[in-house]
Order: structure tokens, then sequence, then C-alpha cells
């Protein structure tokens, strides 16, 4: 793998779920469906930072409802993908590896509506796994330090 100036971090796919037979209508969820682990047991190696062009986009992706915004949105969230996801050992329905994600953005357009917003959300450091692994603010302060 490249060297990069900012080392990639890990992090286990295993939390990232789709839902198989997901019902929605008027813009929400009537029925979830069966959730599916569909990437138990994998990782995905990350660039833990986000550009402004990717902010913006994201802003755009959370707040438009116009077709053209949002497909210019998801255009620029998959490219800024494909420059901070380095490496994964993800795995497609059939079970056979995808394709690598570095400087690809092609691939994240194939994946799944859930798979996608798992990998935003897991690049920006919130996924349930990352969380738990996290410290709460003040457990490694010198707040907290000086009543030792």
């Amino acid at each position: 793998m490249k060297n990069f100036k900012i080392k990639p971090k890990e992090i286990d796919s295993s939390d990232c779920i789709i839902h198989i037979g997901q019902k929605i209508e008027e813009g929400k969820i009537v029925e979830m469906g069966e959730p599916i682990k569909l990437h138990e047991n994998e990782w995905v190696k990350v660039l833990p930072v986000i550009t402004i062009k990717e902010s913006l986009a994201l802003g755009t992706f959370r707040n438009s409802s116009e077709e053209g915004e949002l497909s210019v949105a998801m255009d620029s969230i998959c490219e800024s993908l494909a420059k901070r996801v380095v490496d994964w050992n993800w795995t497609g329905i059939d079970g056979d590896p995808l394709a690598k994600p570095y400087k690809n953005s092609e691939v994240f357009k194939e994946l799944y509506n859930e798979e996608l917003l798992w990998l935003i959300t897991a690049t920006m450091g919130e996924t349930e796994s990352e969380q738990k692994k996290e410290l709460s603010p003040l457990q490694n302060t010198s707040l907290t330090q000086q009543g030792q």
C-alpha cells in the first residue's frame, strides 16, 4: 500500500447493515425489511480527513431535493471517497471481492445506498463501532487527571 503522510485508519465494517425488502413511501420508511450484515468481519482503511468540497457536497446531499443538485453532490462525494478510502477487503453479495476503492470513484457508485451512507459516516469517524472505541472527551484531559 502507498505510504501516506497521514496514517490510514482501519475501521471494522461489521456494523454496515443493508435492509432487504425495505419499503419507502413518500420519502419515508414504512417497513424496515430484514437487516443483513453484508460486511461482517471485513474492514476499510480511510484517511481521517475531509475536504471543504466534500463538506459542501454532503450539505447539498442532505438538504437538496432537486435531482440535478443531488447527482452533482453524489459524484463529488464518490470522488472524495475515492481519495480517502485507500483500501478495503469488502466483498459483494456474491462473495467476490469488490474492486479496490483508492482512486476509483466508480466503485462507490455501484454500492447499495446503505453501504455508501455507512462509508460516509465511517470516514467521518461516526460509526457505531468507532464510537465505542473513542474515549469520552473528559476521560483523558488534564482536568480529570488533576483530581487523581
